[in-house]
């Protein structure tokens, strides 16, 4: 279970900068942001020039990308089609280049809180029940595209202050279950959950068949090791379901970063053993 870190954490400084400063921390992977300005650009050698800084900085530094946040419009459940179409042609971009960097995976988030999902047609159907049905038929057309490029979609719950519905690992699961496709798979964030779930450890205990990703951040969604999170419980639940993929720190840092950020990194080394 490699401990990698978020490039959107370190808000300036180039991609080797960034690289470099992590693994001064201890850290072992990498999370890549690929910027929407290089996503949605209609020139190509944006998206191939930062791929070639992204893969310089993977060899200068021997860590690996474990996976891609960001890239995304987070459209895919709009009732608009055009945007819907837009968000899918990103993200057949973001996997073939997630695939060449040898990521695990794209997270992708179904639904953020806001006016512009689909509306509820009951008694038919209600709007979630609809907007379930598009993102596993958007899952099914977009799972071929990550098997070709050999990644995955990671289907991240969010909490319910952020979005609408698909909160806790029970529903990521159902939703790959009804998918059932090796290339769509789900990731808890220990933040979210421990908003949504009762028992995260019982959680990744119950639900491990299609988890794939984990992203780290304490109760208050600052750096493990400042409130009350229990990593070493849920770290020994991902040792029992076989989990052997990576754990990406995605939190606010409190205190001076070079400093927290290595105290965090040797905190999560003790927590997983």
């Amino acid at each position: 279970m490699l401990i990698a870190c978020q490039t959107g954490m370190l808000p300036t400084g180039t991609i080797l900068e960034k690289f470099k400063r992590m693994k001064s921390w201890g850290i072992e992977g990498v999370e890549a942001c690929p910027p929407f300005e290089v996503i949605d650009s209609p020139n190509p050698e944006l998206a191939l020039n930062w791929e070639r800084e992204t893969r310089d900085a993977m060899d200068a530094t021997g860590l690996p990308v474990t996976s891609f946040c960001g890239g995304m419009r987070w459209q895919l459940l709009q009732a608009d089609p055009e945007l819907r179409k837009a968000d899918v042609k990103r993200a057949q971009r973001l996997l073939h280049i997630a695939g060449r960097l040898g990521a695990n995976g794209c997270i992708m988030v179904p639904r953020f809180n806001g006016p512009n999902g689909l509306p509820d047609l009951s008694p038919l159907k209600t709007s979630v029940e609809l907007e379930t049905e598009l993102l596993i038929a958007q899952m099914k057309a977009l799972a071929p595209v990550a098997a070709e490029a050999n990644t995955r979609i990671l289907l991240e719950p969010l909490n319910r202050y952020e979005a609408p519905w698909f909160h806790r690992l029970e529903q990521a699961t159902a939703i790959c279950n009804a998918i059932n496709d090796p290339s769509v798979c789900c990731m808890g964030d220990l933040f979210h959950m421990s908003l949504e779930e009762m028992d995260p450890p019982k959680a990744i205990l119950e639900n491990g068949k299609w988890l794939r990703h984990v992203h780290l951040a304490d109760s208050t969604r600052k750096q493990p090791g400042t409130a009350r999170t229990d990593f070493a419980a849920s770290f020994a639940a991902l040792k029992k379901i076989g989990f052997k993929w990576a754990m990406a720190l995605e939190c606010g840092i409190a205190g001076e970063i070079d400093a927290a950020m290595t105290e965090c990194v040797a905190f999560l080394k003790r927590c997983r053993g």
